[in-house]
């Protein structure tokens, strides 16, 4: 078993476990946002970001910043689905870097993916931010959990 935790440490972060109250907060998060999406209700969606990173991408050329997600969601009609058993917590839970599906709901099936940044706000979860390249909503994690400004640096062309 040992063996297994030291795996599953290995890397950027450690893999979830099976903490009722974490996935359910994490859970929360996603649903609330998919709602917002599908009834087209703003305000609920923007309820899951925090007021920054939904203005502003922290992630990068690869990432959006939350009003696009939302003007993109609810015009081309798909939300973000977890996988919340792939979800990596960071800074000892302070911080969980969960993968999901663009999904498309009339064509009922995924049509991209992304990761995404959720930090621990009082019994719930908000997202920084998300985007197509790991490496990049790492590096977010990283100065998240570092306390370091959140702009991403200058990529290179």
């Amino acid at each position: 078993m040992m063996a297994l935790w030291i795996a599953m440490s290995m890397g950027c972060g450690t893999m979830l476990p099976q903490d009722d109250a974490r996935q359910k907060a994490l859970s929360a998060a996603f649903e609330a946002m998919e709602k917002g999406i599908r009834d087209k209700d703003e305000a609920a969606f923007k309820a899951r970001w925090t007021p920054d990173g939904y203005e502003k991408n922290y992630v990068g050329k690869s990432g959006l910043a939350g009003k696009e997600v939302y003007g993109q969601g609810t015009r081309k009609k798909w939300f973000l689905k977890p996988d919340l058993g792939q979800a990596r917590m960071q800074g000892e839970g302070a911080a969980v870097i969960v993968p999901c599906q663009i999904w498309a709901w009339e064509k009922e099936r995924a049509v991209d993916k992304v990761e995404m940044l959720l930090i621990k706000d009082k019994d719930g979860y908000l997202v920084v931010g998300g985007g197509e390249k790991r490496e990049q909503v790492e590096a977010l994690a990283s100065r998240f959990l570092k306390k370091e400004p959140l702009d991403p640096l200058q990529e290179q062309e």
